[in-house]
């Protein structure tokens, strides 16, 4: 990008803004602390199943699941480190296109986000 685009990297313009507007989750590790928690956890974390349910009695699944961790649970491994975290509005960060119609209606009336393409779009 600095050969392309600036050689001072992705700088604000003149609007403050990025260039490169997107939606990222971006988890940074200190590598000498992680490598440390690594061999004393032996890389174990705790996994979960997160199924999607294709009716309200749960008894059809929409898609297969499969298991997960999640990066959250990280910091419960750090002893006495320094932690931090940025936060910002959900529209402005994450908001994918991953719902049919349907699906985004439906959260729609439950007052979460759609995550549909219109919704998308509009954030």
């Amino acid at each position: 990008m600095k050969k392309k685009w600036n050689p001072n990297g992705d700088v604000a313009g003149k609007d403050g803004y990025s260039p490169f507007p997107g939606n990222t989750n971006t988890l940074v590790f200190k590598l000498k602390p992680y490598i440390e928690r690594l061999e004393t956890s032996k890389g174990v974390i705790p996994e979960f199943v997160n199924p999607k349910y294709a009716d309200a009695e749960r008894t059809r699944f929409k898609s297969p699941f499969r298991l997960e961790c999640m990066m959250q649970d990280y910091p419960k491994f750090v002893e006495g480190g320094q932690l931090g975290f940025t936060m910002y509005p959900t529209w402005f960060c994450f908001s994918p296109a991953k719902n049919d119609i349907h699906a985004a209606l439906d959260l729609w009336k439950r007052g979460m986000p759609c995550f549909a393409m219109a919704s998308s779009e509009y954030d």
